[in-house]
């Protein structure tokens, strides 16, 4: 096991490591303080802008789209070794247990998750990226910025000089959203969650280090008031947080805001077969368990419409979800969150005042106790849950964060009403030419036939492709040198 070499983390700003005056510490799970974290007054969120905006722009915009690229690829190859932290070298093995002493996340999906991105941060992968994003699948766009579209000419250029990312704490992958924005020549300037700042710091200076101008990218951390001007100043920004955060954004065409996934599982199959019903338990169980339960395309609800099977399924999938052992997260067999015990309980107390006698906690009846908390060794651990309830109970769309699903089955509903205004929908069925109803909903951000809702390709639409949102299609006759030769 690794031990911390750092006592502190610094913001990174014009180009250096700063260590403000103002100070939150940050503890871990078991109330162990872990390290002092910089935060940002708001004179330097004003100073960050002037420069993102200024003369960040103006080096991305001057920076090819293949030259981009390699950085990408260099931070990827300095990511994974030793870096430097104020003066002290601090190793991959240690940023993953601050990680996981900070979140509770078991430390194996910590692992799989900073190994992904030296995986992505590759010539193909990033490519793919791009074109994935641009309007018409080419990178000379990205450079060129003028294309031509079935046989019209137009321009796509960005929407705004900077972009301000305001990132969770709930998974590690979620930085990359905001740290592959100056990929597509946008200046960045990331704020991290106080609670996991870690991952998206390594990013930055992973690519400060592989010559990614520092005037493009910022990493700091701010209490609520500073980051909100970091937003509504950026002239775009990304915003995750809850349904309360988020409607302070709302109606606003340059703030991208990213909430609650309330992601489902669909099960609609006519003949339910011992093979299939085995099948949808596996996508099922993996769709709620997958990384702890804690990303936003975990399903948290379950509708079943078969005719048959029900009872089965759902003792099946109960039973699958009980039998994971109650691990520290340090452990790498663990794959059950841990939480600060005075946090959990205070997440208990609301979900049991959500509860009535019309939701039955299937679970609990696995188990040797009824209770879904438990505290062991100063850890508090939310055991595993699957509630059935009706269709029109409140809790049918609640999500929390860890291993936690509901389901239902459809009674006075259609099945694809109970599924509406979800991020990710995993669809089970034995006819896909039904996929097409979930398709043309658009209340319904992504679709898996037979597949679980926790499919990740970052090259795919996360709430519409980035790209998207940071450029903007224009009308143009311009074609580049042979305008001057007519």
């Amino acid at each position: 096991m690794a031990t911390s070499s750092i006592d502190s983390l610094p913001l990174l700003r014009n180009g250096e490591e700063y260590l403000s005056q103002s100070k939150k510490t940050l503890y871990g799970i078991t109330g162990e303080k872990l390290l002092d974290v910089s935060i940002a007054p708001e004179m330097h969120i004003h100073l960050a802008l002037k420069i993102n905006k200024g003369a960040g722009f103006a080096l991305l915009q001057n920076t090819s789209i293949d030259d981009l690229i390699d950085i990408f690829v260099e931070a990827g190859k300095i990511f994974v070794n030793d870096m430097l932290i104020n003066g002290i070298s601090c190793s991959l093995d240690e940023w993953s247990e601050l990680i996981t002493r900070s979140t509770g996340m078991p430390i194996t999906y910590v692992n799989n998750a900073l190994n992904y991105i030296p995986q992505l941060f590759r010539k193909r992968p990033l490519q793919r990226v791009l074109r994935a994003n641009s309007p018409t699948g080419s990178l000379a766009i990205y450079d060129d910025l003028v294309d031509i579209r079935g046989t019209t000419r137009f321009a796509w250029g960005p929407a705004g000089r900077n972009c301000g990312v305001s990132l969770p704490g709930n998974h590690p992958l979620v930085s990359l959203l905001g740290t592959l924005i100056p990929l597509f020549k946008i200046p960045t300037i990331l704020r991290a969650s106080s609670s996991e700042p870690f991952t998206s710091f390594r990013l930055a200076k992973s690519l400060w280090e592989a010559g990614l101008p520092n005037e493009a990218l910022f990493h700091l951390v701010c209490d609520h008031a500073t980051n909100d001007s970091l937003i509504r100043n950026s002239d775009l920004a990304m915003v995750f947080g809850n349904a309360w955060i988020l409607k302070a954004y709302e109606n606003n065409t340059k703030i991208k805001t990213y909430g609650p996934g309330k992601s489902k599982v669909l099960v609609d199959i006519d003949s339910i077969t011992p093979t299939l019903l085995d099948h949808s338990l596996d996508i099922a169980f993996n769709s709620i368990a997958w990384d702890g339960g804690r990303g936003c395309i975990n399903a948290s609800g379950i509708v079943y419409n078969s005719k048959t099977g029900y009872e089965e399924f759902r003792d099946r999938l109960a039973q699958r979800l009980v039998s994971l052992e109650i691990l520290d997260p340090m452990n790498p067999k663990a794959v059950v969150p841990a939480m600060q015990p005075d946090q959990a309980r205070g997440l208990y107390k609301f979900i049991q005042s959500r509860m009535n006698n019309k939701v039955t906690d299937i679970t609990a009846n696995l188990r040797d106790h009824k209770e879904m908390l438990l505290i062991k060794d100063e850890l508090a651990y939310f055991l595993p849950t699957l509630l059935e309830l009706d269709e029109e109970n409140e809790m049918r769309c609640d999500e929390y964060p860890f291993i936690f699903g509901t389901i239902t089955r459809p009674v006075d509903y259609h099945p694809e009403e109970l599924v509406e205004d979800s991020l990710s929908v995993s669809y089970l069925t034995d006819d896909p030419r039904r996929t097409k109803r979930l398709l043309g909903d658009p209340t319904i951000k992504k679709v898996f036939t037979n597949e679980a809702s926790v499919h990740m390709d970052v090259s795919a639409p996360h709430e519409n492709f980035l790209g998207d949102f940071l450029f903007r299609s224009k009308a143009t006759n311009f074609d580049g040198i042979n305008n001057f030769l007519k």
